[in-house]
């Protein structure tokens, strides 16, 4: 599928680009009336190429508690009954990059995606939905910080900020420390000529300030104290090797 980002409007616009996909956005466009939720239903890897997600969703139906019991554990779930499943997979790069997107957004901001309006692109039907409402003045939202904090950028223009220290995420890092403010979730501005921590910095302050214990599965290193030897290491090695060269 193809993803058409509106930032101005606050709107996704999912267009089908296969036979099959185009059956299913008519089906669902078939039940869905404005303002009604497609419930997120978790990701999966995309097929096509791994490093991206498939999102999950589900329209009308009835949550269903599900036990399931293994050994001496018993989970307790729901799933969906009746209704519609949508599953968004990009087909470009970057529509791919943009439903991992919706699902983060999803993830941690909303519980799913709005039903704006139906509309069509490029002669097929296609469906407009963004993620959340403003709770202060009703816009579209479909950034991830603004649907975390239920406030759009122009209500966060408008607040007057309080900063605390706390943990952080988003933006190519999964955790880290810094400061934002209690009311609307913005970050507070660098000052002039302020460093940006690296990544291995924001986990070991999420380590010491949070008392959480960051580990990396693709390591080593295989925490964030090892990337810093690591690191030392490689910039010793560097040092000692340009001294033999001068000497050479």
């Amino acid at each position: 599928m193809k993803i058409i980002v509106d930032e101005k409007k606050g709107t996704f616009t999912i267009v089908p680009m296969t036979e099959a996909e185009e059956t299913k956005i008519s089906a669902v466009l078939s039940v869905l009336t404005p303002d009604q939720v497609l419930d997120y239903q978790g990701r999966s890897r995309d097929p096509e190429n791994t490093k991206y997600v498939q999102a999950h969703f589900h329209i009308g139906g009835a949550k269903k508690k599900v036990r399931e019991t293994k050994g001496n554990i018993t989970f307790i779930g729901s799933k969906m009954e009746g209704g519609i499943e949508l599953t968004l997979q990009g087909t470009s790069d970057d529509d791919k990059n943009e439903v991992g997107g919706i699902r983060d957004v999803c993830f941690f901001g909303a519980a799913g995606l709005i039903f704006i309006e139906s509309t069509e692109v490029d002669g097929k039907k296609s469906m407009v939905v963004t993620a959340k409402k403003c709770k202060h003045c009703g816009a579209n939202m479909i950034s991830l910080s603004s649907c975390e904090w239920s406030t759009c950028s122009a209500c966060a223009e408008k607040c007057e900020h309080v900063y605390v220290e706390g943990m952080v995420h988003g933006g190519g890092l999964d955790i880290g420390v810094g400061l934002f403010c209690e009311k609307c979730g913005r970050g507070k501005p660098k000052e002039p000529g302020e460093r940006e921590k690296t990544v291995i910095e924001q986990h070991l302050d999420a380590e010491k300030k949070l008392g959480v214990h960051v580990v990396y599965k693709d390591g080593p290193p295989v925490n964030p104290e090892q990337a810093v030897q690591f690191n030392r290491m490689a910039r010793g090695y560097a040092k000692s090797k340009a001294r033999s060269a001068a000497k050479a």
